[in-house]
């Protein structure tokens, strides 16, 4: 009990925003189709309930103690074994329940379908050693391979059998252990038969793999993982001068981390200060203001934010979509949420009312959804007037600088205009191109009868 309460503190404090989006990366609806999407993978039923509890990771401390319980029970199992002659468990039987939690807890953390396949690895370790007699144990041998396969990657399931063999094997000798063959036929049959059905699922994704990373809870890759969703959670949110300075994206920026850099230049460009603290920065390329042409969770993220500052409403969407797309269940809560809100932003009823049904398929979007229904109707009960959809060019389709421009144009009586001009002349600015940056400060009024920011001013008067 110690071990959880000091684990769930540990990793609550530590990975909130780790949580938090693990939340938003999940999917989950109690229906067929959905039930059908989990057949097509292993184990079935653990992905499932994992992405059902993956749910309540919207609060950080919540989904720390569900994975602290998960590890106490795996931790308890020892203490659960059969024992004749009224005898109590010993010492070292406590001691392996304390190992396991340590070695799970401090490896596989943020892994939750894993940790429910270790669960039901002791369960039915457990059901086999309370079978008093061996015919039971036979039968039960038999039953635990498709129930185990439904419940845990196959190289499990191969170690639950082995270790199952090797306690036949004592209690019984070699002679009637024979019948250990059979289970490992079926282990080894079972896949070939279910694999005529999911075809299209890699073999190393099915069958080869226990489904986890296992990395160190205090990892370079964990920590470097944490700040990465911080920058991405507070940007969402609009906090950008907690990012900047509380968070530390500036000072990162400038040790040279590319994803702090792009987060606090865009944390720059929301508070409009971008072209004046310009040259506090490494940027050597424009396209360090975003990632352009790349399709990956940290890519596809900033993107999203970095046009949702611009109230580019549409482009926004885009990302978000591509952002769900990416995830294992093809979809996800946190990208249905923003296709929602960007739907209602551009006057799109029938969109955002498709995805609020889906939604409200699931346990805790209540509240969401009766937000959002009331904004839909104040919108249509104001007749507000939809943002254009699209501009005249496909976004992304050319050079940042001359994107901005474009953008600046179409979007005239945008509030965000003026960060877009900045972009622009921002862009000329790295380039050197001192042509270029001249003809965008004068073909644009934003700073007339206004001083120049500082970074404007120095790189005309070099």
């Amino acid at each position: 009990m110690a071990l959880m309460l000091i684990f769930a503190i540990y990793t609550a404090k530590v990975f909130p925003y780790t949580y938090i989006t693990m939340e938003g990366d999940d999917f989950w609806m109690p229906t067929k189709d959905f039930w059908q999407l989990k057949l097509a993978s292993t184990p079935a039923v653990t992905t499932w309930l994992a992405d059902f509890l993956m749910q309540f990771y919207c609060s950080p401390w919540l989904a720390a103690y569900i994975e602290a319980l998960i590890l106490g029970a795996i931790g308890i199992a020892p203490l659960l074994l059969p024992r004749g002659g009224g005898k109590k468990a010993s010492l070292w039987e406590g001691l392996v329940g304390v190992a396991l939690f340590i070695i799970l807890g401090f490896y596989c953390t943020f892994s939750l379908s894993f940790l429910l396949q270790c669960l039901f690895f002791f369960i039915l370790l457990l059901v086999y050693q309370h079978i008093p007699n061996f015919k039971g144990k036979m039968i039960w041998s038999l039953l635990c391979v498709p129930f185990g396969f439904m419940l845990m990657k196959t190289p499990l399931l191969a170690i639950l059998l082995i270790v199952q063999a090797a306690l036949a094997y004592k209690d019984f000798g070699i002679k009637k252990c024979i019948y250990w063959v059979l289970p490992a036929i079926l282990l080894g049959v079972m896949p070939l038969a279910y694999s005529q059905q999911v075809a299209f699922i890699p073999f190393g994704e099915r069958y080869t793999s226990f489904g986890t990373k296992f990395e160190p809870l205090t990892s370079p890759y964990n920590r470097s993982g944490e700040f990465v969703k911080k920058m991405a959670c507070l940007a969402n949110e609009g906090r950008w001068e907690e990012m900047l300075y509380k968070a530390h994206a500036k000072s990162e920026a400038r040790k040279g981390n590319g994803v702090a850099l792009r987060y606090a230049l865009l944390a720059e460009s929301a508070l409009g200060t971008l072209p004046e603290n310009l040259l506090d920065y490494p940027v050597s390329d424009e396209n360090l203001f975003l990632f352009p042409h790349k399709t990956e969770y940290v890519a596809t993220q900033f993107n999203r934010l970095f046009y949702l500052n611009l109230d580019i409403y549409d482009e926004a969407y885009h990302h978000a979509e591509e952002y769900g797309l990416l995830q294992p269940n093809g979809n996800c809560f946190s990208s249905l949420r923003q296709m929602i809100d960007y739907s209602i932003e551009e006057g799109d009823w029938q969109i955002a009312d498709k995805f609020l049904r889906i939604l409200s398929k699931s346990t805790c979007h209540k509240k969401f959804i009766k937000e959002r229904q009331e904004r839909i109707q104040n919108s249509k009960s104001i007749n507000s007037k939809s943002i254009p959809l699209r501009a005249d060019n496909f976004v992304g389709g050319f050079p940042l600088p001359i994107e901005m421009l474009r953008l600046a144009r179409y979007y005239e009586t945008s509030p965000q205009r003026k960060k877009m001009v900045d972009y622009a002349i921002c862009s000329y600015l790295i380039r050197g191109d001192r042509q270029s940056f001249a003809i965008a400060l004068q073909a644009f009024d934003i700073y007339k009868d206004k001083p120049l920011p500082k970074a404007y001013s120095l790189f005309i008067n070099q």
